[in-house]
């Protein structure tokens, strides 16, 4: 029988003893990892002590069932339900997709929709499935663990594999062929919380109780941070980091050095100015000076076992390298001293340059980022690269030290994964900078294009004389420059929405949304619109970020209502696994799905302006806040019918 007294010595607890990073046993045999520290805070706010057991997980609900526990950890289903009593939800496991190395990168849940997808035979799957993957055409494959999962998918029996990263990331180590890879795609469709036995209401409401007091005072949050990383395995990444510090340590060293031999230089410098009457011996000085800088840089650069080179900001000229990095590439110094960094195409791909280079622009700094340098032999290293800004007189040269760690990700294949998601991460980047810029450019040369069209005109209908149809000409021209600083304001707007620090408190969602929508009926009173707003809960966000997500939302849902003969709106709420979802709901002119990927891309609209006013730029900028806080972002539509998004936000604390 299941305890029902719940002021016991001890709560006998059973975790997995693989399930990393929420609970698993060391080299040693220890038990580690979020679930156990959270136990070890909870434990004085029980008023009892937890003794903790990992062990196989089918072993751990079999004893649990029989009694012979007291308390587990697992994923919230329907099933299960039926014979254990579960507490608030605590955590979501991150749910991964592994793929092939050579298909396409996936970008969301929709990707999936007509894939053959490999999971786990569970019944947390099986419920996930049902709830959250109904949409899906393609068929789900149970396979009995995450091994067999991906074996299919290397195998082509499946084309992805969606598992808990907790499993995945494991069996994808043990791996050695290299032909699969961590996908971006990371789904938190699942709740984890505590189980009881059926019956022990006032254990379940003590556990409730205690994880309140944890989520109030941060110490929750704390953990979560330390172990679950927001949605990065923390620890899987301990080693990576201990390299990137390590080298980020000698870049400041080595600059440290180059700096003092310089400042040993200019002392001696001065001081030769300011007697001349000794100016033979501060000559000697000086010279001795430049001997010991010149015998300082070229221990600490040029015979340093690290690669390293000194390149011109702005120009991109190679000023210095050493012979490691000579080595590192198989050629001579004289193929790249004096020679800008875009001629070596064939060592590293223009791309990836142009990124650290805007990398460096912005933030003054590049700490270890992936980079895949090809030899002369055409042997492929993969390398983490870092630089720091270095002013020489006049000019500004950029200190880069590479670091080979292509052996060391072979030996250590944890590492090797977290190189490869990095690397994916700056790819991403790159073709979500590249498509953002060939959308600006081709909606700016627009307006642009007709100002040069109209200024010809005009200087044609003055040298005519014409003076009435020139003036029509300027006011057009008036009209297409409005329309780009309209354009470029927006562009600003959406730039700074990352920039600024997240200040997060307690934000009245029924407040913002309620004067939103007086503050924009006020301003056209002859407009009669149906408006509907549900008591909204709480959320915990940026207030000034959040009150422009419903500006643009409700402002949209206002404006697509123009034609409808009975415009409705509505703003409401609703709470599901993933937290708690807030929706603005029009009956307008909504638009097609089919476009859809466009939805959140700059100046990129569904209408034409003719049909309706605006700037494009409205759901990029909701977007880029909703992802700014962590939460998530929807929309359906059809045209004729209506529209409706859905945005989700961290809820304030009880």
């Amino acid at each position: 029988m299941a305890q029902t007294d719940t002021n016991i010595a001890e709560l006998r607890y059973g975790g997995d003893e693989a399930f990393e990073p929420f609970e698993s046993l060391d080299p040693a045999g220890r038990a580690r990892g979020f679930q156990i520290d959270l136990l070890e805070a909870l434990a004085p706010l029980l008023g009892t002590t937890v003794s903790v057991r990992l062990q196989d997980w089918q072993r751990n609900v079999a004893d649990f069932r029989d009694g012979r526990l007291d308390l587990i950890a697992m994923v919230v289903t329907d099933e299960r339900r039926r014979w254990a009593l579960f507490a608030p939800g605590h955590a979501t496991p991150v749910l991964a997709v592994y793929r092939p190395r050579e298909r396409t990168e996936l970008q969301d849940l929709q990707d999936l929709a007509d894939l053959r997808v490999a999971v786990l035979d569970s019944d947390a799957m099986r419920d996930t499935s049902t709830k959250w993957l109904g949409g899906m055409h393609g068929p789900l494959l149970p396979h009995a663990d995450a091994a067999r999962a991906l074996a299919a998918v290397a195998a082509r029996q499946a084309d992805v594999a969606l598992l808990p990263r907790a499993y995945g990331d494991a069996a994808l180590a043990a791996r050695k062929d290299g032909a699969l890879v961590l996908s971006r795609v990371a789904l938190r469709l699942q709740s984890y919380a505590f189980a009881v036995a059926p019956g022990n209401e006032a254990l379940r409401q003590r556990l409730e109780r205690a994880l309140a007091t944890l989520e109030a005072n941060g110490q929750l949050d704390t953990l979560r941070t330390q172990w679950l990383g927001s949605n990065r395995d923390v620890a899987e990444r301990g080693r990576l980091e201990h390299l990137i510090r390590s080298q980020q340590g000698l870049t400041w060293g080595v600059a440290s050095a180059a700096g003092v031999a310089l400042l040993l230089l200019g002392a001696t410098l001065r001081r030769r100015s300011q007697r001349l009457v000794v100016e033979a011996r501060r000559r000697r000085d000086a010279e001795a000076s430049l001997q010991q800088a010149e015998a300082l840089l070229g221990q600490a650069f040029t015979h340093n076992a690290m690669p390293m080179l000194i390149v011109e900001q702005g120009s991109g000229v190679v000023r210095d390298t050493n012979e490691a990095l000579c080595g590192l590439l198989g050629v001579e110094s004289a193929a790249l001293i004096d020679r800008p960094l875009r001629e070596q195409g064939h060592h590293l791909d223009p791309a990836v340059l142009e990124q650290l280079a805007r990398s460096l622009d912005a933030d003054g700094v590049i700490a270890a980022i992936p980079l895949r340098l090809t030899r002369a032999d055409g042997q492929v290293r993969d390398c983490l690269v870092s630089a720091d800004r270095m002013q020489l007189g006049t000019s500004v040269q950029l200190f880069c030290i590479v670091q080979d760690i292509t052996e060391s990700l072979q030996r250590d294949a944890a590492m090797r994964l977290e190189y490869e998601r990095l690397a994916q991460q700056l790819a991403n980047a790159r073709n979500e900078l590249q498509q953002f810029t060939a959308a600006v450019s081709h909606d700016l040369k627009a307006p642009l294009r007709a100002v040069q069209g109209l200024a010809g005109l005009l200087r044609d209908r003055l040298r005519a004389g014409h003076v009435r149809e020139a003036i029509d000409y300027t006011e057009h021209i008036g009209r297409a420059a409005e329309r780009m600083t309209t354009m470029v304001d927006a562009l600003s707007r959406l730039a700074r929405v990352g920039q600024q620090p997240l200040q997060r408190q307690t934000v009245d969602m029924q407040v913002l949304a309620v004067e939103t929508w007086s503050l924009l009926a006020a301003s056209d009173p002859q407009r009669q619109i149906e408006w509907r707003a549900e008591p909204l809960p709480r959320a915990q966000a940026h207030a000034d970020l959040v009150a422009q997500v419903w500006q643009n939302l409700i402002e949209n849902a206002r404006k697509f209502t123009a034609r409808s003969t009975a415009p409705k709106v509505a703003v409401d709420s609703f709470h599901d696994e993933r937290g708690t979802w807030y929706r603005v709901t029009d009956n307008g002119a909504g638009f097609d799905m089919g476009q859809a990927s466009l939805l959140f891309t700059p100046f990129q609209r569904m209408h034409s302006a003719r049909e309706f006013a605006g700037t494009g730029v409205g759901l990029s900028l909701v977007r880029r806040i909703i992802d700014l806080h962590g939460g998530e972002i929807r929309v359906r539509s059809a045209p004729g019918v209506g529209t409706v998004v859905e945005f989700s936000l961290e809820p304030a604390p009880a």
